[in-house]
């Protein structure tokens, strides 16, 4: 283990310390509780990836195969994928608004990429950036018989809302501003609906804003944001919904 991060809260019953444990062992701190101090993660850098792709992945054609990473990192981290050293680009830059993470976030983040077609065999790595730091796994993709036929016909297809990419577990300082993703593919193109803590639907909030990305960003980060956020995509042909557990860590008096 690279860091160990000592949190302590404020708590109002016993109910809260437990909801706050169970999500920061997803980022593998150890949490102590005591409710007469209060103090923030220490700012240090650091990557590990604690799921990702095996070595060889096999794709057959008419199928969707799915490679999955995840890495906790501060600050919080961010994914990029490529095929054969070459970037994949899922999204219309239109639509790619994400924003500067923190220097004193950490976070837990989950990115999945599908594949509809393969060429073989291809080489696909999983690029996690932290700051100026970086880790990667790679996997290599055979194709049964390499057929590439489906390729223009898969994006017409009807497909249910995927959520690629998310953060489980977000950690930042009271008064930061900061982004939660929830990149959504999906055929039409799903609709995204934010929750805060207390399940009420995000619109027309002074603090909180969902861009055309579907990501969330949260200005001036208060310890009353505590809680669960939950991103739900929806379309025709179904829904889904992920939850990112948002903790807001008191600044430490140190930091100039």
């Amino acid at each position: 283990m690279y860091l160990i991060y000592i949190i302590a809260v404020f708590l109002v019953g016993c109910g809260r310390a437990a909801n706050v444990n169970r999500h920061m062992k997803l980022l593998e701190i150890e949490n102590h509780i005591d409710k007469s101090v209060v103090q923030t993660p220490q700012s240090k850098r650091f990557i590990t990836i604690t799921k990702r792709p095996g070595p060889h992945s096999i794709h057959r054609p008419g199928t969707t195969l799915e490679l999955t990473c995840e890495a906790i990192a501060a600050p919080a981290p961010a994914v990029h994928w490529f095929r054969n050293d070459a970037p994949i680009y899922e999204y219309d830059k239109e639509s790619n608004e994400i924003m500067d993470t923190n220097p004193t976030s950490v976070a837990r983040v989950a990115s999945t990429l599908l594949i509809t077609r393969s060429e073989t065999p291809a080489e696909y790595s999983c690029l996690i950036v932290a700051g100026m730091k970086t880790a990667r796994a790679s996997t290599i993709v055979y194709s049964t018989d390499g057929s590439t036929e489906i390729t223009e016909r898969s994006k017409l297809v009807p497909l249910s809302p995927r959520i690629l990419v998310s953060y489980k577990v977000f950690v930042d300082t009271i008064g930061s501003n900061i982004v939660l993703p929830c990149r959504v593919k999906g055929h039409p193109r799903p609709v995204v609906v934010w929750r805060d803590k207390d399940g009420v639907v995000i619109e027309n909030d002074s603090r909180m804003k969902v861009l055309r990305s579907g990501e969330l960003v949260i200005t001036s980060l208060l310890w009353s944001d505590l809680g669960e956020f939950t991103c739900r995509a929806s379309n025709l042909f179904g829904s889904t919904q992920i939850k990112t557990f948002v903790y807001p860590a008191r600044p430490n008096e140190t930091d100039g």
